[in-house]
């Protein structure tokens, strides 16, 4: 068979792989050792510490499935989407933003391999989907058995799943792309991240799309009794709001992620989003209150606490100054300083997820 060479002598597709190849060695040896990673429902998030500072690689957690024919596959090469092939060859799983995209082009609902913060027990595709994703953020180690924490969520005190199958999943995943993992509570990655002004003293809730965990901590310690999670949250406002005005979850998922101010809503979906919204935070607080009166040993703080709030959930415009009416208007066994949003929401845990790891290399 006839192989064309270019100007080096080389054939095209050869000298390509060889440019690629090239090039990902000088990035991994530009990385420093240690990977953070956020396993949120909504968005999973990679972090990296290089001497140009902290990088993050994100993507959604998200698949749609179309029948695998030539017309899809054109359709994908055109938007340059990710897609991966069913194990059967029959479908196509689009994977990231074009999933909600293409689903939002047909109207159609995008599919999730986490549900309310862990795997989800309805998609039997979720296993394959979320290794899939996951390879793709963290890429190889840099040397066998480097440090990764990556964050998990903890049990929640609203429903009856729990996850220990969740953790255990992922970590072996990780573990086979050849890292040493390391499980952190979702909550507990913002105190790392925020409060550092503070000595990683007050509480942090993390919005994400499935969940909301909260971690109380003193000066760096969390104690387990002190994190916990409600099964509601982003996924939660989408699907009621949807619901209420008639249109699909995926549309109300696009509209808010557009920007959504709560105190001004401009129309008919913009309203629902921020009467679920309310009702969140009120569900939130009220929580709150309720656990932190359950326990008889709360830390005695010196003085009052920081609460910063972060995750994809929380960027809605004054989500903060609604949060903060509400939280002030609860009995509490500590005294609140402030309410503060974390300095870049979305990739806040996984920064506290890659601090962590770094500690292993200083």
């Amino acid at each position: 068979m006839d192989v064309s060479l270019d100007k080096e002598g080389q054939e095209p597709e050869r000298r390509k792989r060889k440019i690629m190849d090239e090039t990902q060695t000088e990035a991994k040896q530009a990385r420093r050792k240690g990977v953070g990673l956020d396993c949120g429902t909504g968005f999973a998030v990679s972090s990296f510490y290089s001497d140009s500072g902290i990088t993050f690689k994100s993507q959604r957690n998200a698949f749609l499935d179309l029948e695998n024919n030539a017309i899809s596959k054109n359709m994908l090469a055109k938007l340059g989407a990710s897609f991966a092939e069913s194990s059967d060859k029959r479908n196509l799983y689009v994977l990231g933003d074009e999933a909600l995209h293409v689903a939002n082009f047909f109207n159609k609902e995008s599919r999730r391999p986490f549900s309310k913060g862990v795997l989800s027990s309805r998609e039997t595709e979720a296993l394959s989907i979320i290794k899939i994703i996951l390879k793709n953020l963290v890429g190889e180690p840099i040397e066998e058995n480097e440090k990764l924490f990556f964050s998990i969520p903890a049990d929640p005190i609203d429903s009856d799943f729990n996850n220990v199958y969740h953790g255990n999943v992922l970590m072996s995943f990780l573990k086979s792309f050849g890292y040493d993992a390391e499980a952190i509570n979702e909550a507990f990655a913002i105190v790392w991240s925020e409060l550092e002004e503070e000595q990683y003293t007050g509480i942090a809730l993390s919005f994400g799309a499935g969940s909301i965990n909260i971690a109380l901590s003193l000066y760096g310690v969390s104690d387990k009794r002190y994190q916990f999670c409600l099964a509601r949250s982003g996924d939660w406002v989408d699907a009621n709001a949807a619901q209420a005005v008639g249109v699909k979850g995926s549309r109300i998922t696009m509209i808010k992620e557009a920007g959504v101010d709560l105190l001004n809503p401009k129309n008919r979906e913009e309203t629902a989003i921020k009467i679920y919204y309310e009702n969140l935070i009120n569900y939130t607080c009220n929580a709150l209150e309720k656990k932190f009166a359950s326990m008889d040993d709360v830390p005695n703080f010196p003085e009052s606490i920081s609460v910063v709030i972060s995750g994809g959930t929380s960027k809605a415009i004054n989500f903060d100054k609604l949060f903060e009416q509400e939280i002030k208007t609860k009995k509490l066994p500590f005294l609140i300083k402030q309410v503060k949003k974390a300095s870049d929401p979305l990739n806040a845990v996984a920064k506290g997820c890659l601090l962590n790891a770094l500690q292993f290399y200083a």
